[in-house]
Order: structure tokens, then C-alpha cells, then sequence
């Protein structure tokens, strides 16, 4: 496209040195590309007997060619780039997955998509289930959406076990005498998955003494490792060196897992970024696995 670009240009400018003002070269890397043009198609252009050379009869037969394949070359791109994917998607996040799953996708999504942006809102699965339904977020990322409204979707991500960890000098033998015997470090009941601990435990019919009621899963794994009660939190939140100080073992029989998922308005202009973020997110979770 470059070689016919200069074919025109030339033709129209009559020279070689007001073509390059134009096309922002030198005359020289002009001539070279009509040359080479040349050699492609094994073809001289230009009668070089003239000062400044003219095209020829050959080239003046082409030149309405080369206008056309140029014309439908640029609007060729003009289509790619109204195919660019581009936009902005709020997403909202429960704390366990921003620092822990959301780096490296946010960093293949906008390397792929380098037109998308996103903004990030971390919060408790209902508030943000609130948000997404009030369209103040496109999408969240939440646990325990079993009941959504008709207008709104889930998108399954993955699912990991929950268990009960507590302290090794506390020695408990089983699941139940560990939640029981022991102060209780309760997740906030407003998150999504508090709730859904909290209707296991009363499923299960278990008894605990409650010592506190914390926002992050992270923050119960530290407050167990300190030996002030035991928690129920998800097995990808016990670190291998961590689990080395910790009593642990599967929460329920069966034992209960908690399910991520991405919800959103069904039917937005934002779905397909979301599909997006959620291709994404499943590209991360398979490297792992």
C-alpha cells in the first residue's frame, strides 16, 4: 500500500521532491518505493529520461487501479477499527479475590484489550449485588447469589472447599469439636459468604460461643493463628506455610463449598465486556489448576 500510495502521489505532485513533502519522506526513500513497485511487478513507471521524470503510459494505465486498492485498503481499516473492542466496565469485587485472582487478569485482559478499562469496588456480595441491580456497577464478582432477581444473571467461576481451621495447641479431633469447644471468629453476616456459614451452622446444628465478627477471611486466619478462637474460611485462603500452624479440617459433612460467581444485568451493553473479563478469569484459573 505504501509503493501505490507514492505511485499516486508522485503522479499527481509531478515530482519525486513535492511527493515527499507530502507523504513526510525523504525523495529519496520516494524513489526507492517506486522502484521497488517496479521490480514487483517487473514494470517501468516513469520515463527517467525526463528531469523531473514523468509517469508513463504503463503507469498512467495504472493509476486508477492503485487509487482503487488504496480507497479499499483504508476503508478496510476504518472497518478494523470500528471492530476495536473498547469501553469502560465497573466491576465490583468481594475482598478474598482482588488481591488474590483479579492482578494478572486485569493485566491479560487490558495486554489483549489495550481499548477496555476498568475500575475496580471491592465490597460484600449483597451490597455489591445491590449496586449492579441499582446499575451503578456493570458486573460483580460474589459469592452465595443463589436468589437474583429475573433481570440479572449469574455466571458460574469457580468453586473451593470451606474448611475449619483453628490453633495446633488446641488439638481438637474433628470439625465439630473445634467450632464448639472454642471461641467462634465469625465472617461478617452481611458478606455473602457469612451468610452462607451461618445457614450451615444452623443446618448443622452447632452451638458456637461468638468472639468476633471480622471482614476478611484473612483477618480470621490471623486472629486463629494467634490462638483467639477457631473460623470457618475457604481452603485457598490457608497458605502451605500457614496450614503448618493450623489445625484443619473440612467444614460439613459434606463437606461445603462456596461458589463464585459473576453476576450482571442480563441484556447491557456492558455484557460483552464482561464476557470478557470473565474469559479472562477462567484463562487465570486453568493456568493454575
Amino acid at each position: 500500500m505504501r509503493h501505490l500510495q507514492a505511485l499516486i502521489t508522485v503522479a499527481e505532485a509531478d515530482s519525486f521532491a513535492d511527493a515527499a513533502e507530502l507523504l513526510f519522506i525523504t525523495p529519496a526513500a520516494v524513489s526507492q518505493q517506486i522502484r521497488q513497485l517496479e521490480e514487483e511487478l517487473n514494470l517501468q513507471l516513469f520515463d527517467r529520461s525526463l528531469r523531473p521524470p514523468r509517469i508513463n503510459t504503463m503507469g498512467e494505465s495504472l493509476l486508477e487501479r492503485a487509487r482503487k486498492l488504496v480507497e479499499e485498503f483504508d476503508d478496510f481499516k476504518s472497518t478494523a477499527a470500528e471492530g476495536t473492542i473498547r469501553g469502560r466496565l465497573s466491576i465490583g469485587s468481594i475482598n478474598g479475590i482482588t488481591p488474590s485472582l483479579l492482578p494478572e487478569t486485569l493485566r491479560s485482559l487490558v495486554r489483549r484489550y489495550p481499548e477496555v478499562r476498568v475500575r475496580i469496588e471491592e465490597g460484600q456480595s449483597q451490597v455489591l449485588m445491590r449496586r449492579v441491580m441499582r446499575k451503578e456497577l456493570d458486573a460483580a464478582i460474589v459469592s452465595d447469589a443463589t436468589e437474583l432477581p429475573e433481570s440479572m444473571e449469574r455466571i458460574p467461576i469457580f468453586s473451593e472447599p470451606l474448611v475449619v481451621i483453628s490453633d495446633l495447641t488446641k488439638n481438637p479431633k474433628s470439625w465439630r469439636e473445634a467450632l464448639e469447644a472454642d471461641h467462634f471468629i465469625r465472617l461478617n453476616r452481611n458478606a455473602g459468604l457469612g451468610i452462607q456459614i451461618d445457614k450451615a451452622l444452623k443446618q448443622f446444628h452447632l452451638n458456637v460461643d461468638e468472639a468476633m465478627e471480622l471482614d476478611s477471611t484473612d483477618s480470621i486466619v490471623q486472629m486463629t493463628l494467634a490462638g483467639l478462637g477457631s473460623g470457618i474460611v475457604p481452603m485457598g485462603r490457608v497458605s502451605l506455610e500457614v496450614a503448618r500452624n493450623l489445625r484443619i479440617f473440612p467444614f460439613g459433612e459434606p463437606q461445603v463449598h462456596r461458589h463464585v460467581v459473576l453476576v450482571q444485568r442480563k441484556g447491557t451493553s456492558s455484557s460483552e465486556l464482561s464476557q470478557l473479563l470473565y474469559q479472562e478469569l477462567q484463562s487465570q484459573l486453568a493456568e493454575r489448576s
